[in-house]
């Protein structure tokens, strides 16, 4: 088993070509919201019959390409790419894209067999051999289409997910939506990622009808304004909390028969953290859907920016809940050192959560500032438990090579390469911690792979 995991442990990085037609320039490029939830999931976008004509159309690899599908029957590319599209209710556009960014077996002639056996980058990586098992087209698509999907029903399990923050290939990524989420897990370097943005852009993001995600708009001489945003609509229903993070000047105006073609989504709400003074002069505030009061010593001694303070109504401030008053320096959570012994905590409001580790720091809080502090000051906070690694985190322990997947607060090992493999884990992404640290965590059921499929309970 050791030998077999030495060789095994790789590092995932789907190959890609430079496209072989003229692609965009990479204005509206955003690394953040590559595309929709639904353009991801939309696997009626195509019947068979029309990817048979898209792929004719290019003239390219897979044109005329047939080979035996993972039923063992013969079957044209074609409906190798809707099959799987259908199995596992992905886009067939996303697959087509998916194909191109890997081999360019779309536009262009294959001029090697692993063009074919490689097709959707699945289970290849940087200066490794790629793992045998899933050799060949047909699994290629099977597994690259069956891996999106899983993905968007566990996300947990998975070290990219959405709405928060990762420094990828030297950029601040914030993944806005599953999908991009679920493009980065499979692809987690931004060259990648825009490659297939690109040929999307070209190939299906033409819709003239179409208004770009992020785009304010409204009705002429009607009142109201919308977000576009993972392809709907999200109306404002207070100017307070549109002036919160928008302008007006950059208002879209645009027909009424454009604006219905996209569903009703979450209404607009202040971010996060939002600082908000009603007509009392009261200083609240917000996180999620609760408001806290803030009384002015505390204010002055979290060291707030007057200028981050938002003006709210009633109207805005009875929507939320009111939570108790904030009376900690700390209500957002932030990192403490004891300065004399070192030891370190996760403080948020009047709790301080010890960390056993910088390894959890690293993982769990890559981007906070550590506040050193005295020994008098980290005892006025009640203790409470211990912080532990986030859902998503590969571990494994000093002196073996079985490796963990954290997975809804436990570890479930990783039976095999195979399964390993299959998740399309990477090898830089594990962890190695004291077996004591492993072990802050309760073990769950393994992740077992069987005949080709992953089975996660």
């Amino acid at each position: 088993m050791r030998k077999q995991w030495q060789f095994f442990v790789l590092l995932l990085s789907t190959f890609y070509f430079l496209l072989s037609f003229s692609v965009p320039v990479l204005a509206g490029f955003n690394a953040s919201y590559l595309i929709s939830d639904k353009e991801l999931t939309n696997y009626s976008s195509m019947t068979s019959d029309e990817v048979a004509s898209f792929l004719k159309k290019y003239e390219g690899a897979l044109t005329n390409y047939q080979t035996r599908d993972i039923d063992s029957r013969l079957k044209t590319a074609a409906e190798i790419i809707y099959r799987a599209s259908q199995d596992y209710r992905i886009n067939p556009m996303v697959l087509l894209t998916l194909l191109q960014k890997e081999q360019s077996l779309i536009t262009r002639k294959a001029q090697k067999t692993s063009q074919y056996d490689w097709a959707t980058g699945f289970a290849c990586y940087d200066n490794r051999n790629p793992v045998q098992k899933f050799k060949g087209f047909a699994r290629q698509v099977d597994r690259s289409a069956w891996r999106l999907r899983y993905f968007l029903e566990h996300p947990w399990e998975f070290v990219f997910r959405t709405g928060q923050t990762y420094k990828i290939s030297g950029l601040m990524v914030v993944p806005q939506n599953l999908a991009t989420a679920a493009l980065y897990n499979y692809t987690p370097h931004i060259r990648g990622n825009r490659t297939f943005w690109l040929i999307w852009q070209d190939w299906f993001g033409k819709d003239t009808g179409k208004i770009e995600n992020g785009t304010l708009v409204k009705l002429k001489d009607e009142p109201g304004v919308w977000l576009i945003q993972n392809d709907k609509r999200r109306p404002f229903f207070s100017k307070n909390v549109f002036l919160a993070s928008f302008s007006f000047k950059n208002i879209r105006i645009l027909p009424k028969e454009d604006l219905l073609k996209y569903e009703i989504g979450e209404p607009m709400d202040f971010p996060n953290y939002s600082l908000l003074k009603n007509p009392q002069n009261e200083i609240y505030l917000k996180t999620d859907n609760t408001i806290r009061l803030v009384p002015a010593k505390i204010f002055r001694e979290i060291g707030f920016n007057p200028e981050e303070i938002i003006l709210a109504d009633a109207q805005d401030l009875n929507k939320y809940q009111t939570g108790k008053p904030v009376s900690s320096p700390y209500p957002q959570g932030t990192l403490l050192q004891d300065k004399k012994n070192g030891d370190f905590y996760w403080v948020k409001d009047d709790i301080k959560y010890p960390i056993l580790h910088q390894a959890i720091i690293a993982s769990n809080f890559p981007y906070d500032k550590i506040i050193e502090t005295d020994k008098g000051k980290l005892e006025s906070f009640t203790t409470g438990e211990l912080v532990k690694f986030r859902d998503g985190v590969l571990l494994k322990g000093p002196s073996n090579y079985v490796i963990y997947l954290i997975s809804l607060g436990k570890k479930r090992m990783i039976s095999s390469p195979d399964a390993f493999a299959e998740y399309g884990y990477r090898w830089e992404d594990v962890i190695t911690v004291p077996e004591n640290i492993l072990n802050l965590h309760e073990t769950g059921e393994p992740i077992q792979f069987i005949n080709g499929f992953t089975n996660s309970q």
